[in-house]
């Protein structure tokens, strides 16, 4: 009981608990996907890539809300509370929904909730190299405490316990309501101010990285399980310890170093994961997924607030695009693993990532002096 309590006084975050919790609580329902796809598999008696669809709904919903939120919307107590509320609903309805289609719906109103949650968390944050590193490590933290407990409930339970799960767990982020002012954050800006060229070339890395890597992570279970012949136990606990290698990651304290490097370390380990059947390759490759990716991450935030004149606005963006490439990803992965294609798998998703990898380099090596008055 000791190891989530020494997690936490080591990430050592300096973010406004309200913002913690919206991004803890969102993250929560993104790191459920990976085990709710084969579980939803098995209880509706469907093809694990099908499923893939559910995954697309949501995202699709996130991508509306991340892209919408920045523009009509400013952090309010309002906001906040609309968030948790709005993803109750969705998970709430989960519950009931028994085809793919009715469950898809139900998704893309969690991805709405998701899409602002996101929009709400990082709003405070971007542009900050502490402050962004302390909510990039929510992920891996919320990761530990509860691949576990959703791993356990997808398996022993099925869906609609997880799905109920995530219903509560979106309520939490009420209990620190009143620490939220009326009105927190900066007033939409009546124009939408465009992005400068070498942050839109990093916001499209940053669609192709979520791209490949949503692909086979999406499918990282199913891989594991069905083509590895791990227990859902082992699997689990390979999540867990991905989780746990983006701590350090996330609040790396020294330099991080080039993002593009890092994506393209993240690209050879996703054809590892979706080309292998070995155990001793699948569970150090995922595991090593975690740190890569949450170094990987805060560094290409780091480097569009750098590039941008406004960063502030280039946070929704920043999310919405990632969460376009996290639409298409499953899609791809989907139909490639289905259609028995592993390899192809890996190989596309390498492909993607190789291609961000070399789109960050780009722009970290170009010379650019910006102008706000500009």
């Amino acid at each position: 009981m000791q190891v989530p309590v020494k997690l936490l006084n080591a990430a050592r975050l300096d973010v406004a608990p309200p913002m913690l919790s919206v991004i803890a609580s969102s993250t929560f329902v993104f790191i459920a996907t990976p085990f709710l796809v084969p579980a939803i598999a098995a209880d509706l008696g469907i093809a694990t890539g099908s499923v893939g669809w559910m995954s697309t709904a949501q995202l699709t919903g996130f991508v509306l809300a991340s892209l919408i939120a920045g523009r009509i919307l400013a952090p309010s107590r309002t906001v906040f509370v609309a968030i948790a509320l709005i993803g109750f609903a969705a998970n709430a309805s989960s519950v009931a929904a028994d085809d793919l289609v009715l469950l898809s719906i139900t998704r893309f109103f969690s991805g709405l909730s998701l899409g602002l949650a996101a929009w709400f968390g990082w709003q405070a944050a971007f542009g900050d190299r502490g402050r962004t590193g302390d909510v990039a490590v929510v992920g891996p933290l919320v990761g530990v405490l509860g691949t576990p407990l959703i791993s356990w409930l997808a398996g022993e339970h099925g869906p609609d316990w997880v799905f109920g799960t995530l219903a509560i767990v979106n309520l939490i982020p009420l209990v620190f309501n009143t620490r939220v002012p009326p009105a927190v954050g900066r007033t939409p800006p009546s124009k939408r101010r465009p992005a400068t060229g070498p942050a839109k070339v990093i916001l499209i890395a940053l669609t192709l990285v979520t791209f490949g890597g949503s692909s086979v992570f999406v499918f990282a279970a199913a891989i594991g399980t069905e083509s590895v012949g791990l227990s859902t136990l082992v699997v689990s606990a390979t999540f867990t310890a991905n989780a746990i290698a983006g701590i350090p990651a996330a609040k790396w304290p020294f330099r991080k170093g080039k993002a593009g490097l890092w994506f393209f370390g993240t690209g050879i380990l996703a054809l590892l994961i979706a080309s292998t059947s070995t155990p001793w390759i699948y569970v150090p490759a995922l595991t090593l997924w975690g740190f890569i990716f949450f170094v990987g991450t805060p560094s290409a935030f780091i480097l569009l607030a750098e590039r941008s004149r406004y960063p502030e606005e280039r946070a929704g963006d920043a999310q919405a695009m990632m969460a376009l490439g996290r639409v298409f990803g499953p899609l791809m992965g989907g139909a490639l693993y289905t259609g028995g294609t592993s390899l192809a798998l890996g190989l596309a998703a390498f492909a993607s990532l190789g291609t961000a990898a070399c789109l960050l380099l780009a722009v970290d090596r170009a010379r650019y002096v910006v102008n706000p008055a500009t």
